[in-house]
């Protein structure tokens, strides 16, 4: 990674070095200084609003985000974001706390809301493509049908050298693989799977390795990234949330997800990062 690349906490420090700064960014993303009316909108002095200069119209920046009616002040808010940007590997509430000296709940609070404006885009992956399924949590006791029954079911497909998608789903089955495949694959991609047989037939070009003959790669045929990726969601939830329900295992997946299809630029992470939570702004 290049030096251009990289973001720090002194980068961070620059870029927002206080309140006024950061609600300045806010407006400027989300709004035109230019009035309709003709005026000019300036802030007014000690809130977090501008005024147009003709009609007197005000404008609260924060409003309808993350932001909004937070006690929480913004460079601390921007702080957390940068520290979530750069957590690959996840952070828990408990150490957000810590780091930003906030309560427990405000952190959870403030993960949950950052999680949530994670969502996945709707572009199709194309190429060679990778596509796999996992199961996360629960313990399986007994019948390994009804083991399962307590697990989240995750489909994801990796496209080489691309971005990637991942979502819960409530079946194994082929009518589930297909729709996963329909939202997320492009018909001229060469899907690359494991040996199960839901993958055959489902109208794109497929190549398989077979797990249970001891085929893990074949040339360029494997699914190692897809699987490295499971690997890495598992150890994560393991080291570091402990434990995820399967309510809020998307939002969970959404956020592994943001980190490995901008995994190139810390730089690049951070703004689309700050992008994300602006643009759910309502």
């Amino acid at each position: 990674m290049s030096k251009a690349d990289k973001y720090s906490i002194s980068d961070l420090q620059r870029d927002f070095p206080n309140d006024e700064v950061a609600l300045e960014f806010v407006f400027n993303t989300l709004h035109s200084k230019e009035c309709s009316c003709g005026g000019t909108y300036k802030k007014v002095k000690d809130r977090k609003q501008y005024q147009c200069s003709k009609c007197r119209f005000q404008i609260a920046p924060t409003a309808g985000t993350i932001f909004h009616k937070s006690a929480t002040n913004l460079t601390t808010w921007f702080y957390a974001l940068f520290i979530f940007s750069n957590a690959k590997s996840g952070i828990s509430a408990k150490e957000l706390e810590r780091q930003i000296g906030v309560t427990y709940k405000c952190a959870y609070r403030m993960l949950k809301q950052i999680r949530e404006a994670l969502t996945q885009d709707s572009d199709k992956l194309d190429g060679d493509v990778e596509m796999d399924t996992g199961f996360f949590g629960g313990k399986q006791t007994g019948n390994k049908s009804k083991g399962y029954e307590k697990k989240g079911l995750v489909m994801a497909a990796i496209e080489r050298g691309g971005n990637m998608k991942a979502m819960m789903m409530s079946s194994i089955g082929k009518q589930a693989h297909d729709a996963f495949l329909t939202q997320n694959v492009a018909k001229t991609a060469r899907l690359l799977t494991d040996g199960a047989p839901v993958y055959r037939n489902a109208g794109y070009k497929n190549e398989q390795v077979i797990h249970s003959k001891k085929e893990y790669a074949r040339g360029g045929v494997h699914i190692n990234n897809v699987e490295s990726f499971f690997g890495h969601v598992k150890r994560s939830i393991t080291g570091t949330y402990k434990t995820i329900s399967k309510e809020q295992l998307q939002s969970y997946l959404d956020s592994f997800v943001f980190h490995y299809n901008n995994r190139h630029s810390d730089t690049d992470r951070f703004a689309v990062l700050l992008g994300a939570v602006l643009r759910g702004a309502k």
